[in-house]
């Protein structure tokens, strides 16, 4: 395994007084030690050498990434300073010493390199991967999966006391996730390594990508010891360890995420394959389900939809959740969308929309159409809520498709243009009265008691208002095209 100056110079460090100093590059690219000889001039690329300070040459070729390590001091070390790392070795030291010390790092991280290998090999053991790396980083570990749920740890007594993690569940508890995300600002498309402060803790993370794909995150905690610049190159070179991990045995996979892929298919409108039909055929006896589009609440930190994914199938048994178009789409029991489903609304901080329920996970592409619809429009109407069924948007969205966003003052009637003519230099608006009698089914009772009027004043005002609109109020088409245009002007500007 190739090292780097601040591996090696951290290592020296434990047992010999060194200090770094030069052009040293931070790549996993130096090769095993050789002794510098006498009278050489050229000093290799990637190279390290051993060697005492006077036997340098004072007119060297230095090729890219060379490390000196260096015993004495020498005025030609200045201008080596200016073109190659060197770990300056104070003290009377002997050379063969300083040599074995060297090899014995190298020794250490190939022994970590080979058990890791021979790990892969034999069963591709998440939580021995990480045991084994203990040894190298000396900080307690956690690796989570693209839901988010615990697959391997170290020191789980420092886990859950220290930070809290009941590593008894199966993934976070939602506060503790918010915390996390605040605090640690996790991404699950960043693909470089990220240095943070979680929970009053230096952590050092390392996504996990297959190709683009989030396959889950490995996290270093800063505890016992501060963290060098090398962890960096060091975790992204165990992070393609656990990555080959994942691929070699992907445990997680199985029917159930067979399953959530044909199901996005069949929501995205592309074409099953033969398999994919096949596993929609074999769990074709679900029961009466509905589709839920979930998004967060307004002014609401989000959560990762891996994570969101997780906590709705633990919620709800016989469920399937996964990420499509920015939200989480979630297939569930029809009966557990009712106070069960609230419930993890508020828990979550989550708005969502509720298609009808259906029988033939074929028609799950109606179903995503009517929950993502009813949200869309929900949430336009009543911000404030929290589950739009789309039973009760069904009208909303036939006027909104119907008017293509079109104002709808463009469908005025003519009397209704008038009416609109009389509000605008009135305090009193005929449009509104007129809006309130033909939702109360033309009741002038009803309509008074609503608009807080007198009977024969509400009389007078609508014997106005008919006059103005120069139309036929007991015509049910009439009644219905201005019923239709009123109720797409308070959709227009629902203020």
């Amino acid at each position: 395994m190739k090292l780097n100056a601040d591996i090696i110079y951290h290592n020296l460090k434990e047992v010999l007084n060194v200090e770094i100093h030069g052009m040293c590059e931070t790549g996993l690219s130096l090769y095993r030690p050789e002794f510098y000889l006498d009278r050489t001039s050229r000093f290799l690329e990637n190279h390290v050498y051993v060697c005492s300070a006077d036997h340098l040459p004072d007119a060297p070729v230095i090729e890219d990434n060379v490390l000196l390590i260096c015993l004495g001091e020498a005025p030609q070390l200045e201008f080596f300073a200016r073109h190659c790392g060197i770990l300056s070795v104070s003290g009377r030291e002997d050379i063969f010493r300083v040599f074995n010390i060297v090899q014995s790092i190298f020794n250490k991280y190939e022994a970590w390199e080979a058990e890791l290998s021979q790990i892969l090999r034999r069963n591709a053991s998440l939580q021995e991967l990480l045991e084994s790396s203990r040894r190298i980083f000396d900080n307690p570990m956690l690796l989570i999966g693209a839901d988010f749920s615990y697959l391997a740890y170290t020191e789980d007594d420092y886990l859950q006391n220290k930070l809290g993690i009941r590593l008894d569940g199966p993934t976070f508890d939602p506060d503790l996730m918010d915390a996390f995300l605040s605090l640690h600002e996790l991404a699950t498309d960043i693909k470089e390594p990220l240095l943070l402060s979680l929970m009053g803790r230096n952590t050092l993370s390392v996504n996990l990508f297959d190709v683009d794909d989030f396959l889950g995150c490995i996290t270093v905690f800063g505890e016992y010891r501060e963290f060098r610049s090398s962890d960096i190159q060091l975790c992204q070179f165990f992070a393609e360890n656990i990555r080959q991990a994942f691929l070699l045995k992907p445990h997680l996979a199985g029917d159930r995420s067979a399953l959530r892929n044909s199901l996005l298919h069949v929501i995205s409108g592309q074409p099953l394959t033969q398999e994919q039909r096949g596993v929609i055929r074999r769990h074709a006896d679900c029961g009466t389900a509905v589709c839920a589009v979930f998004r967060p609440a307004a002014d609401t930190r989000p959560l990762p939809s891996g994570y969101v994914s997780s906590l709705i199938e633990q919620q709800f048994k016989d469920s399937l959740a996964f990420e499509y178009d920015g939200a989480v789409t979630a297939v569930i029991p029809a009966e557990d969308a009712g106070e069960q489903l609230m419930s993890l609304l508020r828990k979550l901080r989550l708005v969502c929309g509720i298609s009808r329920p259906y029988t033939d996970l074929y028609e799950s592409a109606y179903a995503y159409f009517q929950a993502s619809s009813a949200l869309n429009t929900g949430t336009g109407i009543d911000p404030d809520g929290s589950a739009y069924r789309f039973e009760d948007y069904i009208l909303p969205l036939l006027i909104r498709n119907a008017t293509a966003d079109i104002p709808a003052r463009y469908f005025y009637t003519g009397g209704l243009s008038r009416l609109a003519a009389h509000d605008s230099s009135s305090p009193v608006s005929y449009i509104d009265t007129l809006r309130v009698y033909l939702d109360c089914n033309m009741s002038i009772a009803e309509t008074a008691r609503q608009m807080h009027l007198h009977r024969s004043s509400l009389i007078d005002r609508l014997e106005r208002i008919t006059q103005i609109l120069d139309c036929d109020l007991t015509d049910p088409g009439t009644r219905l095209t201005l019923q239709i245009v009123l109720f797409a002007d308070i959709l227009s500007d629902p203020e």
